[in-house]
């Protein structure tokens, strides 16, 4: 059976932590694969102070059904306090690709 594909978006405060993360969850049949992407400057505000950091994004990709999960997850093998963790459905995605997806979260 074929599920929807999933996004989760996270940022790492290293590409270290971010590919440790990744392998845990990948190797938990959490998410199938992942997307590091090269390191960006973010600017926030945080306990009332303006902080502007380097930080490396992540696209993560997983079901609909494993979605719940990986998010806390991810949570949990975060190292930041409160990690943006954005998630969003794929639904228009190439069938073949949601397929095998689908087969590598499959439990």
């Amino acid at each position: 059976m074929t599920d929807c594909p999933v996004l989760i978006y996270t940022l790492f405060g290293s590409g270290e932590e971010a590919r440790q993360v990744v392998k845990t969850l990948i190797e938990e049949k959490l998410i199938a694969c992942a997307n590091q992407f090269a390191a960006s400057s973010s600017q926030y505000m945080w306990k009332g102070e303006f902080c502007e950091e380097r930080e490396y994004p992540v696209l993560l990709k997983t079901t609909k059904m494993a979605r719940q999960a990986a998010m806390e997850r991810l949570k949990t093998l975060h190292s930041y306090d409160q990690p943006a963790i954005l998630c969003w459905t794929a639904e228009l995605s190439d069938p073949d690709y949601a397929k095998w997806l689908s087969q590598q979260i499959a439990r």
